[in-house]
């Protein structure tokens, strides 16, 4: 009986340790990307469910692993290649905590890219994904992240790219006049308030020679915030044809927002509390153009209505 157990428990204890490491893999995964589960992966994933040509629940999933996937590698990027700047800002992010070394991490990026790729094409997406990465390279290793307005442009092109794809999602001939002009509203919205993200770096960018626009323009990148966001939130409403009352709340909440960068006295914590509510209002306003225009929405709530009548008939 001895001689049995033994080869058990040795077994045992392997397949423990080997889902230690798994998990303990997957989780440093997750790290690289947490700081953009709430500022990227869900607006674009809202973004992509309602501006694509129908409204089918099961693309949600493949949306969702095509946007991390991709999200994984940029973000593996950037942190292989800014580690000293995640030292000081972010020290919980896999490199400066140690759970992954800067070279294993550089390998890992450029592992991920054929992966990307590939899950792009097999989604019918491969220019979103051509995009994306090659911008990244531009952006990380030909030093366009090193100005604010090189670095606006590409985190614009970034987002039409994520939103592009999220959007066309299994989805290989079909286009519609409102994603389309959607999308070119919101590069141009990101071009113009992406800056709200560097207010709560401005200590490691500063230590890092980057210059970004909190930096450039200390007092005049948070005016711009005050401007802007309710600047866009009127046009945007007027531009879709949004009814008053949901017009009203959104340049309300969008003037909050600007007070809040405008009035935090270059605290990082306040500013990405701001930040936070800035990516709130960025998934508002992804909402406006399918709400009038009988996008996924409109389209959804029929289908709604159709199955509770049906369900009452005796």
């Amino acid at each position: 009986m001895a001689n049995i157990q033994s080869p058990l428990i040795e077994l045992s204890r392997r397949l423990r340790l080997s889902a230690r490491g798994w998990t303990g893999f997957l989780w440093t995964l997750y790290l690289f990307t947490r700081d953009d589960m709430t500022t990227l992966l869900i607006p674009t994933m809202i973004y992509g469910t309602i501006a694509a040509p129908t409204g089918a629940a099961h693309h949600i999933l493949p949306r969702i692993i095509w946007i991390w996937t991709n999200l994984l590698e940029i973000n593996v990027a950037n942190q292989s290649l800014d580690a000293d700047e995640d030292a000081m800002n972010k020290p919980w992010r896999p490199i400066p905590s140690k759970r992954i070394s800067l070279s294993t991490a550089r390998m890992l990026r450029w592992a991920l890219l054929p992966i990307c790729f590939a899950l792009s094409c097999a989604f019918g997406v491969p220019m979103a994904c051509l995009l994306l990465h090659v911008g990244n390279i531009c952006y990380h290793d030909f030093g366009l992240a090193s100005h604010w307005l090189t670095k606006s442009l590409c985190n614009a092109l970034a987002y039409a790219a994520f939103n592009g794809g999220a959007s066309m999602i299994m989805y290989y001939s079909v286009r519609r006049n409102t994603s389309r002009d959607a999308q070119i509203l919101n590069f141009f919205l990101i071009l113009t308030t992406t800056h709200a993200q560097d207010f709560r770096d401005v200590v490691g960018d500063r230590a890092t020679g980057r210059l970004t626009i909190p930096l450039a323009y200390p007092r005049a990148s948070r005016l711009s915030m005050l401007v802007l966001l309710p600047a866009w939130s009127f046009f945007l409403c007027r531009f879709w044809d949004v009814p008053v009352p949901e017009s009203t709340a959104l340049q309300a909440f969008a003037t909050y927002i600007g007070l809040r960068f405008y009035l935090s006295g270059a605290s990082s914590g306040e500013d990405s509390e701001a930040y936070r509510d800035y990516n709130i209002w960025l998934c508002l306003v992804h909402l406006l153009p399918f709400i009038r225009a009988g996008g996924y929405i409109r389209r959804v709530l029929p289908g709604i209505r159709y199955l509770r009548s049906a369900s009452t008939k005796p």
